[in-house]
């Protein structure tokens, strides 16, 4: 199996533009779909225009034009239908690797993690369908597990840290150990499947960039903004059982909450049976630069 023709829907998205940037400056060739009613536009890469329903025959004579050998898929993880229709595409066509929006914070895995947040189920639905799809055709897949999207959830206060105003809530005394991955890192190792195809097939991978406690990043803010936190004592279980309610009556903003608390208390993937940092060669970023980062750019 080689992967050259790599095809990404999303590439505006939160993770799908780290992504797109990150396969532009790769070997491979690199093609942006872009649905025809969409205003996005993208510099310096093959756009392949695909129809606004998604319709099965018309993307996989699309794939088959462009020898699409590997399809990225960074849409919504609600979309299940879509996702479902660039599947079916995908494998009619005969692309070797499908991509599916199985990113971020939690794991789609976990039982009680898909209880808590039934739209995590719909990640596990899509990676279910995909594999009942093995061994049919040539289509393999691989779902990659992030953790926290630090930088981007450190930034805009989505990890239990309001950065701006100097606050941490902290779970259950600080000193819970967690994943959590950069942007740029889960894009890298998008690049790093798509080299490994063998190794990488019909596979869930966890990955992070960092693997530290509450306490630990308390520290390094206070090192790199000279500042104090003022810290705030958290009980995870009292803000699940605050949250959860909320969260299967629809309200997204418990779900932002409640997916930073579970990524905290149920996000260390170092002891998951597929922990692929080794595998896909990745080694961790570095934390103070990371949060450096993140500080100039509020201040900026």
């Amino acid at each position: 199996m080689a992967i050259s023709n790599v095809a990404l829907i999303g590439g505006t998205g939160t993770i799908g533009a780290p992504i797109l940037e990150a396969l532009k400056k790769s070997s491979f060739n690199t093609s942006v779909l872009n649905r025809q009613s969409s205003k996005s536009t993208y510099k310096d890469v093959n756009v392949i225009t695909v129809p606004d329903d998604l319709n099965t025959p018309a993307l996989a004579s699309i794939f088959k034009d462009n020898s699409i050998d590997a399809l990225i898929i960074a849409i919504k993880p609600s979309n299940v239908e879509s996702q479902k229709k660039l599947i079916n595409a995908a494998l009619e066509a005969g692309v070797q690797r499908v991509m599916p929006a199985d990113f971020g914070s939690c794991d789609s895995a976990d039982a009680k993690t898909n209880e808590l947040m039934p739209l995590m189920g719909r990640k596990k639905e899509i990676r279910d369908y995909l594999i009942s799809l093995e061994g049919k055709g040539k289509l393999t897949w691989t779902s990659l597990i992030t953790a926290h999207f630090f930088d981007w959830g450190l930034g805009g206060g989505l990890l239990r840290f309001d950065v701006r105003n100097r606050k941490a809530y902290i779970i259950d005394g600080g000193d819970i150990k967690f994943s959590a991955s950069n942007l740029d890192f889960i894009a890298h190792a998008v690049i790093k499947v798509l080299q490994r195809p063998e190794e990488t097939a019909n596979k869930l991978l966890y990955i992070h960039g960092f693997y530290i406690t509450q306490n630990e990043l308390v520290a390094v803010l206070e090192k790199v903004t000279g500042d104090k936190f003022e810290r705030i004592s958290q009980n995870s279980e009292e803000e699940i059982a605050k949250e959860a309610p909320k969260v299967l009556a629809g309200d997204m903003e418990a779900y932002e909450e409640l997916v930073a608390v579970w990524g905290i208390v149920a996000g260390d993937w170092s002891k998951r049976e597929t922990f692929a940092n080794n595998l896909l060669g990745l080694k961790e970023d570095n934390l103070e630069e990371a949060v450096r980062n993140v500080v100039q750019g509020l201040s900026a």
